[in-house]
């Protein structure tokens, strides 16, 4: 059976350069393989829903039922979404079922800040974007973590080598 690896963490945690480091170590291993990545369905598939709960709810779920059709189709997918809220992460389980595997990548607030790739914190803290702040990251419960990445512990190198130690145990498995 076919996996949906779903890296999720704040913003600036390292998802996206973790998540296509993992698709493309996929790739050379020829592993079939298929990338998400919630900013770009952002500006396609959901560039028409809002940031309100119901709309992130919608974006996880449409995501995650793009992830199932590709998976429907003997394509393993590499997903990156901040997925900060339980219920966020409640409608993904519920599409994917046992194709799922969460993978935490986790970095404190502090460093997600100090990194703040896209501007988001600094625009949150300018008042351009109240909940990026003031909205609480869930914090992942135990089958949301069992595969747990720490950024700040690993560099991104080593990070990435071990998802791909992580993704490959878990296809090894899958196989049989």
């Amino acid at each position: 059976m076919t996996k949906v690896f779903w890296l999720f963490g704040r913003s600036g945690v390292g998802k996206t350069t973790l998540g296509r480091r993992l698709h493309q170590a996929l790739m050379n291993r020829k592993v079939p393989v298929f990338y998400l990545d919630g900013d770009d369905m952002r500006s396609g598939l959901c560039s028409d829903l809002s940031f309100t709960h119901e709309a992130r709810m919608e974006n996880h779920r449409r995501i995650a039922e793009v992830a199932k059709l590709a998976a429907g189709q003997n394509l393993n997918v590499v997903v990156c979404t901040m997925a900060p809220e339980h219920s966020q992460r409640d409608v993904v389980a519920q599409v994917l079922g046992k194709r799922l595997a969460w993978i935490y990548v986790h970095a404190p607030l502090e460093v997600c800040i100090q990194r703040d790739p896209k501007g988001l914190y600094h625009r949150a803290q300018a008042g351009q974007l109240d909940k990026l702040l003031n909205f609480p990251f869930d914090t992942p419960r135990p089958h949301e973590r069992k595969y747990f990445i720490d950024t700040v512990a690993q560099n991104i190198e080593n990070a990435s080598q071990s998802i791909l130690e992580l993704v490959q145990v878990c296809l090894s498995d899958a196989a049989i």
